[in-house]
């Protein structure tokens, strides 16, 4: 073999030797580097971060390009998190991305980089590129939505909501997280979907186990119910979402600065926690506009436009809520403007605005909300050097200071379609176990009433209820009912004619707040009223009478001497006006009459009607110097049986009597104790 071969051959060994240890060396290389990031990786989840780093350098020592590490690396920084940070965090993310462009975990880490250093736009880019290489993952669709749904609160643009919701519905269906279903119930909240936004929140409701999410998911369904109007609904879904949330997060909910003059709600501040709360329970009650529902609507509304806020108005990253901001104050205070708009001026140093108008309060009123230092907290314009004499003049936080002293809150809550006018006249008897029963008759007139054509009848159907409450606000007693009336088609315009009807509640004696509510159910007109009362106590040792009530006519069962009330037709007339040809009825109750040896009452009823003197005493003065003589008649019965409680039904021929005001008087007195009782009603006869 010649010299030169063996060269060749000796150096083809050497490369084959050198090459066989180049390559198990770059395998155990290769084993070594994978190792410590495993370590790294390892580390950082168990939240070891020195350890993790010291891994991460033992990887770069091998390769200075290694992917992995910078993206681990852009995690840790994330985590130590600060503004320095958070740059370094990109740093690292986009040096891994360099090496690994198609990695959709590196572009998702960058976009949540981006996100915390507030590049919102920049941040959603790496989203999609992230959805782009892995449609599969849920997570990157969660933070489209979170990002559009931010831009649709900042810039009120339905575009940005829309993207919203097609985000969330893809995140919702790839891993069925009710948190998903919520989000698009957010954004369709916003553009008014109510339906739709529904429907998601029954989907998040049903699939939801955890509280906190299940309470967002209720209260965000009882505020569309009230703007559905469904408050019976609303009332139980806010009932069972305050179960779910914490007690100071309902006495958020509770807190009624916004609906008060500042200097009165800084005045109950001061109280004792007892008056404070006891305060709060009049206050509420005082604001409720239908006091004979279950619920009080104004609480509701007041409860829905709290939960409008917290979604519309909040800061996240500055941990603001949004009912403590001033858009959220004016929203809870007055509710939605009457036009809002959305403006980033037209020099690149004006900062954003909202400007609201409102046009049903005492005066037009038009607010301006700057968010001065660019931070998302909408606030008033803040005064500064190049304020006028007409921006000072102008200025909203003056104008919402006066209006907020003068009409501290305005609800939009309306009981019906329009008002129903009708007259009530509650009178009072014994009841029974110690109660006093609360009778109450009402007259209304046809006209108020809608009518629907029978042939020749024509029908109406009204809803009534009536309640009792203590001063408290406590419940005592309440009654409804569906009454429908049928007069002839042809009187269904006839304006003399009234429905009368009657109705009682029953409580013990006490000061009560009596509330009536009466819709006709064809119109939709609804009549509201409420007045303090207090129930006489008719049980005691003391003889006693009833209110009085004047009829038109009474009918009594045919063939029943003895009667009870409620077996009586008692057709009412609540004005107390008669012609003076027309027969005028009386029903009356005596109660705690004395039996005597016999077993046997015995009394007499004096009825005095008796014109009507001056209203003062120059009236009466008047009268006197005049000579004329006061008309006044006085009929006297006697009266007794076994019973210690009578009713008795008494007419009166006022045909004698000339037109004027009188006053008619009932006074019992019972001739085997000598005590005696009185009762009086006015009464108007006239020509």
């Amino acid at each position: 073999m010649k010299s030169g071969d063996i060269i060749r051959l000796c150096f083809i060994a050497s490369a084959i030797i050198l090459a066989s240890c180049a390559a198990h060396r770059g395998l155990n290389d290769n084993s070594n580097l994978q190792s410590y990031y495993a370590q790294a990786d390892s580390f950082f989840v168990k939240e070891n971060i020195d350890s993790s780093l010291y891994y991460i350098h033992k990887c770069f020592e091998f390769d200075r390009n290694y992917a992995p590490a910078h993206y681990l690396l852009g995690k840790i920084y994330l985590y130590k998190d600060g503004i320095y940070n958070r740059r370094l965090s990109a740093d690292e993310q986009r040096l891994a991305l360099k090496v690994d462009q198609e990695n959709p975990e590196y572009h998702f880490s960058l976009a949540t980089t981006l996100l915390k250093q507030g590049f919102d736009m920049n941040a959603l880019a790496e989203f999609k590129k992230t959805v782009e290489l892995n449609p599969a993952d849920s997570r990157p669709y969660i933070k489209i939505a979170e990002i559009n749904q931010k831009l649709g609160l900042r810039y009120d643009d339905p575009k940005f909501f829309e993207r919203a919701v097609q985000a969330s519905a893809v995140a919702a269906k790839l891993s069925d997280d009710p948190a998903q279903f919520y989000q698009q119930a957010v954004s369709l909240y916003q553009m008014d979907n109510y339906d739709s936004s529904i429907l998601a929140l029954k989907e998040g409701i049903a699939k939801s186990r955890d509280s906190s999410l299940l309470a967002n998911c209720l209260l965000l369904l009882g505020a569309e119910l009230v703007d559905k109007g469904q408050l019976d609904s609303a009332n139980a879904v806010f009932t069972r979402a305050r179960k779910n949330i914490s007690d100071i997060a309902q006495n958020d909910m509770d807190d009624i600065r916004y609906l008060l003059p500042p200097a009165e709600y800084a005045k109950i501040k001061d109280k004792t926690f007892y008056d404070q709360e006891q305060f709060t329970i009049n206050f509420w009650g005082q604001l409720d506009p239908d006091p004979t529902t279950g619920i009080n609507e104004r609480k509701l509304e007041h409860y829905a436009r709290f939960v409008h806020a917290q979604l519309t108005y909040s800061i996240p990253d500055r941990k603001i809520e949004g009912w403590r901001t001033k858009r959220g104050e004016m929203y809870i205070r007055y509710g939605p403007p009457s036009e809002q708009s959305f403006s980033l001026g037209s020099d690149p140093t004006d900062s954003p605005k909202w400007i609201w108008t409102y046009d049903k309060l005492p005066k037009p009123t038009t607010f301006i909300f700057e968010d001065t230092f660019l931070n998302g907290d909408f606030d008033f314009p803040f005064p500064n050097k190049s304020w006028t004499a007409a921006d000072f003049a102008n200025n909203p936080a003056l104008f919402a200071a006066e209006l907020q002293s003068t009409f501290p809150e305005q609800y939009s809550y309306n009981p019906g379609t329009g008002p129903l006018a009708y007259d009530f006249m509650p009178r009072q008897f014994k009841g029974t176990s110690g109660k006093t029963d609360f009778e109450v008759y009402v007259a209304i007139p046809v006209t108020e009433l809608k009518f629907r054509q029978a042939g020749e009848y024509a029908d109406a159907t009204i809803n009534w209820r009536q309640t009792l409450h203590y001063q408290s606000w406590r419940l005592a007693d309440s009654a409804e009912a569906t009454k429908t009336y049928r007069i002839r088609a042809g009187q269904t315009e006839n304006s003399t004619i009234s429905m009368a009807d009657r109705m009682s509640v029953s409580e013990y004696p006490d000061s009560m707040l009596f509330s009536i509510s009466i819709r006709d159910t064809l119109s939709g007109h609804t009549g509201v009223f409420s007045k303090e009362f207090r129930l006489k106590n008719f049980y005691s040792r003391e003889v006693e009478i009833s209110d009085i009530v004047l009829a038109r006519r009474i009918d009594q069962p045919p063939g029943q001497l003895l009667f009870k009330r409620k077996d009586l037709g008692i057709y009412s007339n609540l004005d107390n006006r008669y012609f003076a040809g027309e027969p005028i009825w009386l029903y009356f109750e005596i109660y705690n009459l004395k039996r005597g040896p016999d077993s046997l009452t015995s009394y007499t009823i004096t009825q005095t009607i008796a014109e009507r003197r001056g209203g003062n005493i120059l009236g009466s003065l008047r009268n006197a110097l005049s000579g004329k003589n006061l008309h006044e008649v006085i009929t006297t019965y006697n009266g007794g049986s076994i019973y210690t409680q009578e009713n008795r039904i008494l007419q009166i021929d006022a045909s004698q009597f000339t037109a004027g005001d009188y006053i008619v008087s009932i006074e019992i007195n019972d001739l085997l104790t000598g005590k005696s009782a009185k009762a009086s009603e006015d009464l108007v006869i006239y020509k």
